[in-house]
C-alpha cells in the first residue's frame, strides 16, 4: 500500500481541478447537498453536522470512494473539535477587527482640534480619518486573505491530532516551509470554496442551502489532494 506524504493511503483523486465536479458523480448528489443545507440552517447543531459531514467526505476519498456521505444527523461528534477551534478563531478575529476599528475611530476623534472662538475652522481631520479607516480596513482584508493559507492546515491538523492540533502554529509554519507550493495552492482553493459558498446569498439566501454544502465537497477534495501532494513531514501522521 502506497502512502502519501501525510501518512494517508494514496487514491486516484490527485487532480485538483476535479474538486469542482467530483461530487456530481454521486447519483444522489443534489438531494444530499440540499438535505445537508437544510440541516445546516439549525443554529450550532447544523454547523457541527456540516463540519463532520465534510470530514467524513474526506474519509470516503481516503478510502477511494468518490461518493458523498448520506445526509443526516450523525456527524456532530466528528466535527466537534473543528467547530470549537473555528469558534475560537472567529472570536479572536472579531476582537482584532472591532478592536482595530474602535482604536482608529477613537484615535482620530481624540485628535480633533477644538476652537474657542465661534468661527469655524477647516481641519484635515475628515481626510485623515477616511485615509486611516481605509488603511485599517485594507490591512484587515489583506490579513484575512492571508489567513486562508492556514485553513487547510487547521482542518487537517485538527482531524489528525485532535483539538490541540488546531493551534499548532509551529507545525503550520513547518508545513509551509516544507511544502510551500502545495500549501499555498490549497489555501487559495479554500478561499475559492468560501467565495462559492457565499454565492447563494445573491438568491435571497435560499441558494445557501446548496452552495454551502457544495463548497464543503470542494474543500474535502482540496484537502485530500493536499494530503497526497504535500511533501514528507509537512503533515502529522
Amino acid at each position: 500500500m502506497e502512502l502519501s506524504a501525510g501518512g494517508a493511503e494514496r487514491t486516484p483523486e490527485t487532480t485538483v481541478g476535479d474538486a469542482f465536479a467530483w461530487a456530481m458523480r454521486d447519483p444522489e448528489w443534489i438531494s444530499k447537498l440540499v438535505l445537508m443545507g437544510l440541516i445546516g440552517i439549525i443554529p450550532i447543531v447544523g454547523t457541527l453536522q456540516l463540519l463532520g459531514w465534510m470530514l467524513t467526505t474526506i474519509d470516503n476519498l481516503r478510502a477511494g470512494h468518490q461518493v458523498l456521505p448520506p445526509a443526516g444527523f450523525r456527524y456532530a461528534t466528528r466535527g466537534l473539535y473543528l467547530f470549537l477551534a473555528s469558534l475560537i478563531y472567529i472570536l479572536v478575529f472579531a476582537v482584532v477587527f472591532y478592536g482595530t476599528m474602535f482604536a482608529l475611530v477613537f484615535g482620530f476623534t481624540g485628535t480633533i482640534p477644538h476652537s474657542g472662538s465661534g468661527q469655524g475652522t477647516v481641519t484635515p481631520f475628515p481626510f485623515l480619518f477616511f485615509i486611516g479607516m481605509f488603511g485599517g480596513m485594507s490591512a484587515i482584508l489583506a490579513l484575512s486573505l492571508a489567513l486562508y493559507l492556514f485553513v487547510p492546515l487547521v482542518i487537517l491538523f485538527t482531524d489528525r491530532r485532535g483539538f490541540s492540533g488546531a493551534f499548532d502554529w509551529v507545525g503550520f509554519i513547518r508545513a509551509i516551509r516544507i511544502s510551500p507550493r502545495e500549501t499555498v495552492a490549497a489555501g487559495a482553493l479554500s478561499l475559492v470554496a468560501y467565495l462559492i459558498s457565499s454565492l447563494g446569498s445573491y438568491l435571497c439566501y435560499v441558494g445557501l442551502l446548496f452552495t454551502i454544502p457544495y463548497s464543503l465537497t470542494i474543500m474535502a477534495w482540496v484537502l485530500r489532494w493536499y494530503e497526497i501532494k504535500a511533501r514528507p513531514g509537512a503533515l502529522p501522521t
